[in-house]
């Protein structure tokens, strides 16, 4: 917990939306997380996906396609609408031991699922050769993005949550 706000860590294929106030913490590489944020009810969540879509007849929220759309439909199911909706994309970076086309496939399905939508993406902080470590405040929207080659779950983080923050929830 930190200032009375819950921790909840964000594992690869998983979801989490709540209207309870959480910092939703995940660490990606080549994968991608959408944080989605409702500016009208003041609650959100986040997702972390590792493809872009299924291989084969797989569906499940490890997939980009798949992940998000169910993320939406959860949002959308406890009264949000699509104009009242902030998003970030964050991640599909290129650590080297992975094929560079997987961050960019799972960069490209984020981008046009949430313009077709028509959500509006306030941070897109996405590419590049370094991971990432990301917090979500699920009930004011902002989050912080810590950049490096060696990031991990527990630590670079518990301090200030004030630092770095990037939100633009108008």
């Amino acid at each position: 917990m930190v200032n009375g706000i819950e921790k909840y860590y964000l594992y690869p294929g998983y979801i989490f939306i709540s209207e309870d106030p959480y910092l939703i913490h995940t660490v990606l590489g080549s994968c991608v997380s959408v944080c989605l944020w409702d500016s009208i009810r003041m609650y959100g969540g986040m997702n972390h996906f590792i493809y872009s879509r299924p291989f084969g007849d797989e569906k499940n929220s490890k997939f980009g396609n798949v992940s998000i759309k169910h993320m939406l439909g959860l949002m959308y199911g406890k009264g949000s609408l699509a104009r009242n909706l902030r998003a970030h994309i964050i991640g599909g970076g290129h650590s080297g031991h992975m094929n560079p086309a997987v961050g960019e496939a799972n960069i490209e399905i984020a981008e046009r699922i949430l313009a077709a939508e028509g959500i509006r993406v306030v941070t897109n902080d996405t590419g590049g050769q370094t991971g990432r470590k990301v917090v979500f405040n699920n009930c004011s929207g902002e989050i912080i993005i810590y950049k490096g080659s060696n990031m991990r779950k527990g630590g670079g983080y518990d301090g200030e949550y004030n630092q770095n923050k990037s939100a633009d929830n108008r």
